[in-house]
C-alpha cells in the first residue's frame, strides 16, 4: 500500500479537537469519512477518521476527527503529516503529486552527473520549482519540460537537462564590492 503526504497540519482551531490543515490536493472532501495516517515523527504515527471538513481559506481547511475530542490531543497533532493511500486520489497512472518528487534522486541528461536530492517544491506564478540540494549545491530547476525530461518513479530518478546559472555553491552570498563572495 502506497501512501502520499497530502497536507500537514498547522495548529488546533477550537476546545473541541479540530485542527487546521494545509492540504495539496484540490479537492479535501474526497476525505470525508475516510481513515488517514498522521505522521507526528518517524516514530509516533496515528490512524484517524475524517468526520468533518469545512474550508477555512484558500488551501487551509478545519477537520475533525472521531478518536480527537479536546484540544490537547489535537495539539499533540501539530506538525503532523497527513498521509493517504494513493488509491483515493484517483489519479490516473500517469498523473502524480509534486509530493511525490520529494526524495527523488536528480541527474543531469547531459554529463550523467548526480545533481541532488528533491528536497522540497514550491510554487510561483509561472510553474513549480524543485529544490535540489547535494552537499556542495543547491539547484533550483523549473518543473517543466525544457529542463524535466523524464521522471522514473520505479526508481525514483529525475533526469533534468541543466544549464549554467541552475546550480549554485552552498554559502554563497553577494557583496557590494565584486559582486559575490564565498561565507
Amino acid at each position: 500500500m502506497e501512501l502520499l503526504i497530502i497536507g500537514k497540519i498547522s495548529g488546533t482551531h477550537h476546545l473541541k479537537g479540530a485542527v487546521k490543515i494545509n492540504f495539496n490536493i484540490d479537492d479535501p472532501t474526497i476525505l470525508s469519512n475516510e481513515k488517514i495516517i498522521v505522521a507526528i515523527d518517524d516514530n509516533n504515527q496515528k490512524i484517524l477518521t475524517i468526520k468533518k471538513l469545512s474550508p477555512l481559506v484558500a488551501n487551509k481547511w478545519v477537520a475533525e476527527f472521531e478518536e480527537i475530542s479536546n484540544k490537547t490531543e489535537a495539539g499533540n497533532l501539530k506538525n503532523g503529516f497527513i498521509k493517504i493511500r494513493r488509491e483515493l486520489l484517483g489519479l490516473a497512472e500517469d498523473e502524480y503529486l509534486l509530493t511525490d518528487l520529494i526524495g527523488m534522486k536528480v541527474v543531469d541528461i547531459n554529463t550523467n552527473e548526480n545533481i541532488g536530492t528533491v528536497t522540497e517544491i514550491f510554487d510561483t506564478a509561472a510553474h513549480d520549482i524543485l529544490i535540489v540540494d547535494s552537499l556542495e549545491f543547491e539547484s533550483m530547476i523549473p518543473n517543466i519540460d525544457e529542463f524535466v525530461k523524464n521522471i522514473d518513479f520505479e526508481n525514483k530518478i529525475i533526469s533534468v537537462s541543466m544549464i549554467d546559472g541552475l546550480k549554485e555553491p552552498k554559502g554563497k552570498k553577494y557583496s557590494q564590492d565584486d559582486g559575490m563572495d564565498e561565507e
